[in-house]
């Protein structure tokens, strides 16, 4: 969430998909990460004694449970043929929707849902209340609706 909202929303974990998850996690473990075991914390993926604010979170599998359209996911090019995918914009404004619905008392989901549907520069409705109603919650949570990609001001 960090990094797609240009550090308006700051993450405590990161979460990976990779080819191979069990030697993955072989090589965190040999590189000092430890299985997470913190009162608080979900007691799955690690974290680094060095690095006790963030965890590492292995979510390979399909995206969203198979609900995301991944020919919508966005792909950049680092260096080396190395590259980071992001999930498409809907489906992160969903999930969060969906997070929200689920703990009503923490209203970040929720704000972090308005901010990224107000900062996409295009959004495909049609899509967004279909993966919206899919995660149960609630479009009309997103304020002011779009039309064509652009904000409705009126």
């Amino acid at each position: 969430m960090a990094i797609v909202t240009a550090g308006e929303f700051p993450s405590g974990d990161f979460n990976l998909v990779v080819a191979g998850e069990s030697q993955f996690e072989v090589i965190l473990v040999r590189h000092g990460f430890i299985k997470e075991n913190r009162p608080g914390r979900l007691w799955f993926g690690y974290y680094h004694p060095d690095h006790p604010k963030f965890g590492w979170q292995l979510v390979t599998g399909p995206l969203f449970d198979g609900r995301s359209d991944t020919s919508r996911a966005v792909r950049f090019e680092i260096m080396d043929e190395s590259a980071v995918t992001f999930p498409p914009i809907e489906d992160l404004i969903a999930n969060r929707l969906g997070q929200y619905e689920a703990n009503r008392n923490d209203r970040t989901r929720l704000e972090q849902a308005q901010f990224l549907f107000r900062m996409a520069k295009s959004i495909d409705l049609d899509y967004l209340k279909k993966r919206v109603m899919e995660e149960g919650s609630d479009v009309a949570l997103l304020g002011r609706a779009r039309r064509n990609g652009k904000r409705e001001d009126g």
